[in-house]
């Protein structure tokens, strides 16, 4: 048996209601619970290098891929001061976010996995409003790009995202967006193409200083180290970012892989997530401006520090969303994206990964 199979039969156990895509060369395994990608399988691949999973503390497996809602500052936190004064201690994902309460609707192992979670009940901890939604989440395979397939030697697969942001009622001035989320092992390099060179403060900063390591602005893309030794995280505008990201990182000997992200930024459009230290927050919250907070990044990247889960550590890619604002704009989203994973000998992941990223693949060391 594999550990991919073992894996499905641990989430059995534990009552997360697995279900396996099958998508070029490999497998993708969902759970029901919190509408999770926990695993995916390539050949010659072992398990836990492709996507982070671990085990929360009650025993569930957990990490992966998984959808979140915007903005941070309002529903992971229990006040503005906390958030500020100790964002790790005093943070928690409401339950009603992950893992939600998602039902499967459809499933088929070569076609394709819908999910959906009804009333989602969220409440501002900055400027009081509330408000309900509906996700769906839906997976299906698709093709590989073209420059995968002629490499005999990589082996890929590729599956699309799609998701339903649907607003349900709410009170004035509620907003809401969906946030993608892509746990990934150290260590290894996120790298995130970009319409023209970035000044330093145009890559938003999170949580702590990025040091001169962490954080790369070159001419045509910013790099992000993760290491899972230090906790930074960086914001990207969607008017900078091309809507690509890809995680290189080197395996056992002399092979790689690389996750490519494809989604769709949308300049104009209402983002809804900043750093908790941006100033209209606490004016928000004093009633001297009036809601939303906008503005904000579509990419975002995450370094954790080792603090989440005892004996390991992780990284994160993220993208947003346009964000849903109550009275105005459209109160349904739809989103998607394409993810293609390959793995294989090195100098062919490079490669690959140069045709589709358009720049070059090259990891900080």
């Amino acid at each position: 048996m594999t550990w991919f199979d073992e894996l499905r039969k641990r989430l059995e156990a534990e009552g997360q209601r697995p279900h396996v895509l099958e998508a070029g060369d490999g497998r993708l395994l969902v759970a029901e619970h919190g509408a999770r990608v926990l695993g995916v399988e390539l050949p010659g691949v072992d398990h836990n290098l492709i996507f982070h999973t671990d085990a929360t503390p009650d025993g569930k497996v957990t990490g992966g891929d998984r959808l979140w809602i915007a903005p941070e500052v309002a529903y992971f936190w229990p006040n503005l001061d906390e958030a500020l004064r100790d964002p790790k201690g005093t943070a928690a994902t409401p339950a009603a976010i992950d893992p939600g309460a998602y039902q499967t609707v459809h499933s088929s192992p070569g076609v394709g996995i819908h999910l959906a979670c009804h009333d989602i009940r969220l409440a501002s901890q900055i400027d009081q409003s509330s408000g309900t939604v509906q996700v769906d989440r839906s997976w299906s395979p698709c093709e590989a790009p073209e420059s995968a397939n002629r490499a005999s030697d990589l082996s890929c697969l590729s599956f699309s995202t799609q998701h339903l942001f649907n607003y349900r009622g709410a009170s004035e001035q509620f907003v809401g967006g969906a946030w993608s989320i892509l746990q990934v092992p150290p260590t290894g390099t996120l790298i995130c193409p970009v319409t023209k060179h970035l000044e330093s403060d145009e890559v938003r900063s999170y949580y702590d200083p990025f040091g001169d390591k962490h954080v790369v602005v070159e001419d045509r893309c910013v790099k992000f180290f993760i290491d899972g030794q230090r906790r930074i995280k960086m914001g990207i505008k969607p008017e900078h970012t091309l809507g690509r990201m890809g995680y290189y990182r080197r395996l056992n000997g002399d092979h790689s892989s690389l996750i490519v992200r494809i989604f769709a930024p949308q300049p104009g459009e209402p983002y809804c997530d900043l750093p908790r230290d941006d100033p209209r927050h606490r004016q928000l919250e004093k009633g001297e401006i009036e809601g939303p907070v906008l503005g904000g990044d579509c990419l975002q990247a995450y370094n954790d520090d080792g603090d989440a889960f005892p004996g390991t550590s992780f990284g994160e890619m993220e993208y947003h969303d346009p964000c849903i604002v109550v009275g105005r704009g459209p109160q349904s989203r739809a989103g998607a994206c394409v993810t293609h994973v390959v793995a294989g000998p090195d100098d062919a992941v490079k490669a690959w990964g140069a045709e589709i990223l358009g720049v070059e693949v090259v990891g900080i060391e």
